[in-house]
């Protein structure tokens, strides 16, 4: 893959999934849910539970039968939307800051752990065969991309809602390029 920084350049859709994300917090801090819905034709959602609306949300970011990049991003948003309708979903109008951005760095995180295990399946690292071996990896690559995805936003001490979306999307690479490095490490 030419390294870190040449292999970040293929989270072009998880960027814009993040990017997406951000902006939608940002704009439900400050418009309200229907409103910030309204860009994406989502606003009638507003009341319906946080899964169905991540759920349609995926849909437009993320369109199925697109590219492996994006169906990847496209994973990533829907386990998150499984994973709110199987803890308690709540209406998307109710999510507190707090769950939104919870929602937001989960996606992130899956985003960009799938991203990496897409990339060590095609070959871009070498690894061990060990069964054992594979499955350390995986857990520290799983805690490290989580740990980091946590970190970094909150590093930036500023609310999700008020971040940037180019300075979201440096996030994600930055993240992205670190977990890639740590997985070239275990490389063999």
């Amino acid at each position: 893959m030419g390294g870190s920084g040449a292999a970040a350049k293929v989270m072009a859709p998880s960027r814009r999934v993040a990017s997406g994300l951000g902006q939608l917090a940002n704009d439900v801090g400050t418009q309200g849910a229907a409103e910030a819905l309204r860009p994406f034709n989502l606003e009638s959602l507003a009341g319906s539970p946080a899964s169905q609306v991540l759920t349609a949300l995926t849909d437009v970011l993320c369109p199925d039968g697109g590219p492996i990049d994006e169906a990847i991003a496209r994973s990533a948003m829907l386990e998150t939307a499984a994973e709110l309708a199987a803890s308690g979903d709540v209406p998307f109008d109710a999510l507190p800051p707090p769950a939104l951005e919870a929602i937001f760095l989960g996606t992130i995180a899956r985003s960009i752990t799938a991203k990496l295990f897409n990339e060590l399946a095609g070959g871009a690292v070498k690894l061990s065969s060990d069964t054992a071996t594979l499955r350390s990896v995986e857990n520290t690559l799983r805690d490290y991309i989580q740990g980091k995805v946590n970190d970094v936003f909150t590093a930036s001490g500023r609310a999700l809602a008020s971040i940037p979306r180019a300075q979201i999307d440096s996030f994600v690479t930055a993240i992205y390029e670190g977990a890639f490095a740590l997985l070239e490490a275990f490389g063999e």
